[in-house]
């Protein structure tokens, strides 16, 4: 795609919504042109709110993919709806931005891919942490050495979602929400399995809610897993979205080598570093919340090149089927009380 303006049209009109409008605001080249809700009244508010002259309000899916100069369409729905309307855009040949998760089941994950296969559209799943500086720092530290070889990695995605959190209605629902992964974990185990640089052989885990679950969730709240990969090394992931607490990220990976731990190393390969003492690497980390603070800057960035320049996106849906994969093999591993072997993806 040569480069010319990009028009993109905005699926929804909730809190992430609204960072992606500003961030693509911030690309040279890129304009909104269309915004889609529900109610028309919700679009026409949010084009208000974030000043988009010229967009169209719409509250029909079928118009809204007929709008003039769309080029790229970013769903940004409750989950549930992510299956349907990305199918929907593949087939109208527009280029898709999707937010986590894909989809909170198998058929329909399926269904997505083979659309977007089949009418040759290219894709960018909102796993946007692997743009913060302390990823990109430690696939650098990993790149070069210093941790030697990984053998064992570890994540959590600590966040509490309550009533003063704006999904929550729909979030607490399992036909929404799906998981405590599924529903805001995943970004915990992209980042391990993207940082650990290899594919899950196995997994096994174990669940549970606080004992009131005061917040009446419909689905176990707080989730650990075990990972074995496929290159040997092991690792662990948790979730807990019933927390009580400011949101924690932690990141932890361990070599023959070193030792990265937040923005912390530890390694034998420099010879400065006293023996058993960390080195503060200053760097962004992933400590808020807030999807004003998450990197989707990077990501969309990424993927407005990779369309003008014919590259294939980094976190393109293909490319995160294997996360997504993981995420079910939990959910039997959760029914079933056994280790789930992960099925080889495309």
């Amino acid at each position: 795609m040569a480069e010319e303006s990009l028009g993109i049209g905005i699926l929804g009109t909730g809190w992430v919504a609204g960072a992606h409008i500003e961030n693509f605001k911030k690309i040279t080249g890129c304009r909104i042109e269309a915004v889609l809700s529900r109610e028309r009244s919700r679009a026409e508010r949010k084009i208000r709110e974030h000043d988009l002259e010229g967009a169209k309000a719409y509250d029909d899916l079928d118009a809204f993919l007929e709008c003039p100069g769309l080029d790229i369409v970013v769903v940004c729905t409750p989950h549930p709806n992510h299956p349907e309307e990305t199918i929907a855009a593949a087939k109208a040949g527009k280029h898709l931005v999707i937010e986590k998760p894909l989809a909170l089941d198998r058929g329909s994950l399926a269904a997505m891919h083979e659309a977007v296969k089949k009418n040759g559209v290219q894709t960018s799943v909102c796993f946007e942490l692997r743009w913060i500086g302390l990823f990109k720092n430690i696939k650098a530290l990993v790149g070069q050495g210093l941790l030697g070889k990984v053998f064992y990695g570890e994540t959590g995605y600590f966040h509490g979602i309550g009533p003063w959190y704006a999904q929550f209605p729909w979030n607490r629902k399992k036909d929404y929400g799906g998981d405590a992964f599924l529903t805001a974990g995943c970004h915990a185990l992209d980042g391990l399995i993207w940082l650990m640089g290899s594919r899950v052989r196995r997994v096994a885990a174990m669940a549970t809610t606080s004992p009131d679950n005061p917040f009446r969730y419909e689905y176990e709240t707080s989730i650990a897993a075990i990972l074995e990969f496929e290159n040997g090394a092991l690792g662990k992931v948790s979730t807990n979205i019933e927390c009580r607490q400011p949101y924690l990220f932690p990141v932890l990976l361990q070599g023959d080598r070193g030792t990265v731990w937040n923005d912390k190393i530890s390694t034998t390969e420099w010879p400065g570093l006293a023996p058993g003492s960390w080195a503060t690497i200053p760097t962004e980390l992933p400590d808020s919340g807030d999807v004003g603070n998450h990197p989707y800057l990077g990501q969309l960035e990424t993927f407005v090149d990779c369309l003008r320049t014919g590259k294939r996106p980094p976190n393109d849906l293909e490319a995160c089927l294997h996360v997504h994969e993981v995420m079910f093999a939990i959910q039997d591993s959760l029914r079933d009380r056994r280790y789930v072997e992960i099925p080889a993806s495309p």
